[in-house]
């Protein structure tokens, strides 16, 4: 139990004291059709919703597992997004023909359809330093340990959802979309691409059990967006979808 947080024996993570009346920024919506849809805002200095008297803060500039959540980058406490499990015998990631010519798809397969990331508000550095994001990733919480501990998922840790993105890329209005190929447009030329497009990998973490999701990360470049003027805001959304049966 560290600074107001703690995971309950369902490791469902609570909140309590002041830190249970920052502001929530993300959420999981329905979409009609197969597709879910995941946003969230990413504040990249402190930012004040509402009162201004509880703040969300500042983005950190290195992952730090132990401590708060925000040491962590997490951006949101309550919601989580979904990971792919280990392909079981006879099924690959992504399926693949066998050698009788069957395309056998025995587990629900991830797939993340597009990734959107809108600036709202520009990004100030401010005086600390801070030259972008090294990019948005995806956070679980390894139970194996005492204290309790975050790690990042892997593969492909810190970046699954967006790689890394200059200051100069989030400017006010700019908006930048990624497609299931890999495809992008958007204002001028794109952040780096998220690693998790079409197609998710197996999360390959050494954990057990292996986590079923996980929470959304980002994490500063080179400082963090602190003093005079700092200030940034940021919406990603993630669209994504399974295929496949669900095995009873």
């Amino acid at each position: 139990m560290v600074a107001g947080f703690w995971l309950n024996q369902d490791g469902l993570p609570l909140q309590f004291g002041t830190q249970k009346v920052i502001p929530e920024l993300g959420g999981d919506f329905l979409m009609y059709g197969e597709n879910r849809e995941v946003e969230s805002y990413i504040n990249l200095g402190a930012t004040s919703f509402g009162n201004n008297v509880v703040q969300n803060p500042a983005l950190p500039s290195s992952f730090v597992g132990t401590g708060t959540p925000n040491a962590a980058g997490i951006v949101s406490m309550t919601t989580l997004f979904p990971l792919m499990a280990p392909a079981i015998t006879g099924d690959s990631i992504p399926p693949a023909g066998n050698s009788a010519g069957v395309l056998n798809i025995l587990q629900p397969h991830l797939w993340i359809d597009q990734v959107d990331l809108e600036c709202l508000v520009a990004a100030n550095a401010g005086t600390g330093g801070g030259t972008g994001l090294t990019g948005i990733g995806l956070v679980t919480v390894n139970e194996n340990v005492t204290p309790t501990v975050f790690v990042q998922v892997t593969p492909n840790a810190g970046t699954q959802l967006l790689g890394l993105c200059a200051n100069a890329r989030m400017t006010a209005g700019a908006h930048y979309t990624w497609y299931s190929d890999g495809t992008a447009f958007g204002t001028g030329t794109p952040p780096t691409a998220p690693s998790w497009l079409g197609n998710v990998p197996a999360v390959t973490n050494s954990i057990t059990p292996l986590p079923t999701n996980a929470f959304i990360s980002a994490i500063a470049s080179a400082g963090t967006f602190t003093g005079a003027s700092a200030a940034g805001l940021l919406k990603l959304r993630i669209r994504y979808n399974y295929y496949g049966d669900i095995n009873q």
